[in-house]
């Protein structure tokens, strides 16, 4: 529950890590603690688990429920990084009933990070994210609703997928474990990046390959497979091996494998006809597309890079030069050293923090023969990860169920520690306490109004990372919402303007929306967009500058663009 808060602080680590090493030192010298409760609390456990459907349900409603529960103090949130505002594009693109957009009108004006506007105007990203986004828009009115449901699937699809080499109590345990650490916290659920849905695929294709295969587990291993493949392409395909060569090694029956590639043919004709309607071709992906206009994102070290000599908007350059700067890390010693390390804190924060990093440890030292071959799998991911030039946990969601396993199978080995008068069940017991009352306490301290918890000095920064406070382009927006009409907003940056700070993004329907923010490219051409667009109010933007954002007429604008 640490980065899995999207950011972190060193007081919430402290935090946590001070639960962690109280339950060890508990566990160890006061075995006897607690320890009828916990016997009964464990049977009415393991009595509901029993039932496997239950179980599942279980796991997916308590994210779910929880979540609700903390939206009047932990309410959906804002996006404000470039891949949510992409990924929003092609959940309305989609619930608009269409893949692509038209061409805007003066597309230079419209261009930005991540997105298409040239052959068409769509998101670089792949459809499975988008999905679940549009499914939330035209049920709700609200996308982020998609991803709640997305992150209760998750959860029930790996109660699922570890009940096939786990007893059923433990399966659950897990994916409650999941839930706490990164579900209900995790920047998974509390932004529009995606994670949840190439974990889904994930759970689907380890519990299809991990049962008896049949036509319906072979179906879903297929969909899976099409999951991930709509949302990761890489480890989507990566997911493909493995699952092609376990099938062969378990001579699954020929109409299992009929059925799982029955189920790969149609998601892969479906994805060729989302790539040929963005691009212009079945085979060329949006992404690869947006990387040989804008050379982002970047190769991986292995790979040369991807060289770009010109950009319309210094924005643009800008980021395309920070991801260079990344790939070149691979040149300099130093600071590849820093890029791991930088990468196993970050995946440390998020999948594991304190509460489970001695489970996680453990699971090295005592892995079942039958799990073993997953351990070969998870290293082939690790090496995929290792190599590219950034690394952020959506890239490691495919495995997600291998990680949790992995955990589960290190905590079962802690229980089992019958050496020193059973001091490892205690440790696990007090330890599962721990982990279930930080959780408890951070829900509670929401309640506190943030200017309440100020007063609290350095203890009040515990919830400091989840109190996200509106940026200057959301201000905006609030103020031209209140104002009557349609609107057209001219973006002028100032020469300083960090690239990541990034404010022209738009809907799906240029045409309808209420809002639309543009680029200032030179006057004639911020003419006759204002010309174009005759039906809307002007205005300019000025994040650097007073005024943040005030009305002008078209001769004013003029002007603006002279001076």
């Amino acid at each position: 529950m640490t980065y899995s808060i999207f950011h972190t602080t060193r007081t919430l680590q402290l935090f946590l890590e001070f639960f962690v090493f109280a339950a060890l030192v508990t566990g160890w010298l006061r075995p006897a603690w607690g320890r009828e409760l916990f016997s009964a609390a464990e049977r009415h456990f393991l009595r509901f688990a029993a039932v496997r459907w239950q179980a599942i349900l279980l796991a997916g409603l308590f994210p779910l429920v929880v979540r609700v529960l903390l939206l009047p103090v932990f309410p959906i949130p804002q996006p404000r990084v470039h891949d949510e505002f992409s990924h929003l594009l092609l959940g309305d693109t989609l619930a608009h009933g269409r893949v692509a957009n038209p061409v805007p009108p003066l597309w230079e004006h419209f261009e930005t990070e991540y997105e298409l506007v040239q052959p068409t105007y769509a998101s670089q990203y792949q459809p499975g994210q988008g999905l679940f986004l549009a499914a939330g828009q035209l049920l709700t009115g609200r996308a982020w609703w998609g991803v709640w449901f997305s992150t209760g699937l998750m959860c029930a699809a790996l109660c699922w997928a570890l009940g096939s080499v786990l007893p059923p109590g433990w399966a659950l345990f897990g994916s409650l474990v999941a839930a706490l650490q990164f579900g209900i916290f995790g920047f998974w659920m509390n932004s529009y990046f995606g994670g949840a849905v190439p974990a889904i695929g994930g759970a689907l294709v380890f519990g299809a390959l991990t049962r008896r295969t049949g036509i319906f587990t072979s179906m879903l291993c297929g969909a899976g497979i099409v999951l991930m493949l709509a949302s990761r392409p890489v480890e989507g395909a990566i997911w493909l091996a493995v699952a092609a060569v376990m099938m062969l090694r378990s001579k699954a029956s020929p109409r299992s494998i009929l059925a799982a590639g029955a189920v790969l043919v149609m998601g892969a004709i479906g994805l060729g006809l989302y790539n040929g309607q963005i691009t212009g071709s079945l085979f060329e992906f949006p992404y690869a597309l947006y990387r040989q206009h804008y050379g982002t994102p970047q190769s991986y070290w292995w790979q040369p890079p991807v060289l770009i000599s010109h950009f319309n908007h210094a924005q643009l350059a800008a980021n395309y030069e920070n991801q260079l700067d990344f790939w070149q890390r691979r040149y300099s010693v130093s600071a590849l050293g820093d890029s791991i390390w930088h990468r196993v804190r970050d995946f440390w924060r998020f999948f594991l923090g304190p509460a489970l990093t001695p489970a996680f440890v453990l699971a090295f030292f005592y892995v079942r023969r039958r799990l073993r071959a997953w351990l070969v799998v998870s290293a082939i991911f690790i090496l995929e990860h290792a190599t590219y030039h950034a690394w952020y946990p959506q890239q490691s969601a495919s495995e997600t169920v291998l990680i949790v396993l992995l955990i589960v199978e290190g905590w079962r080995r802690l229980r089992l520690w019958r050496r020193f008068d059973g001091r490892g069940l205690a440790m696990s017991r007090h330890l599962s306490a721990a982990f279930a009352f930080s959780f408890a306490l951070i829900c509670v301290g929401l309640v506190f109004p943030v200017n309440v918890r100020s007063t609290w000095g350095s203890a009040g920064r515990i919830w400091e990372t989840m109190t996200t406070r509106p940026n200057q382009r959301a201000t905006a927006i609030r103020r031209l919402e209140a104002a009557p009409g349609k609107h057209l907003v001219f973006v002028k940056y100032g020469p300083n303007h960090p690239w990541y700070d990034e404010w022209v993004f738009n809907g799906a329907d240029l045409t309808g929306s209420r809002i639309v923010f543009a680029r200032m490219c030179n006057p004639e051409s911020d003419l006759a967009l204002a010309r174009a667009m005759s039906d809307r109010d002007v205005w300019i933007a000025s994040p650097e500058e007073g005024p943040l954002i005030a009305r002008i007429t078209r001769q004013e604008l003029l002007l603006a663009e002279l001076r």
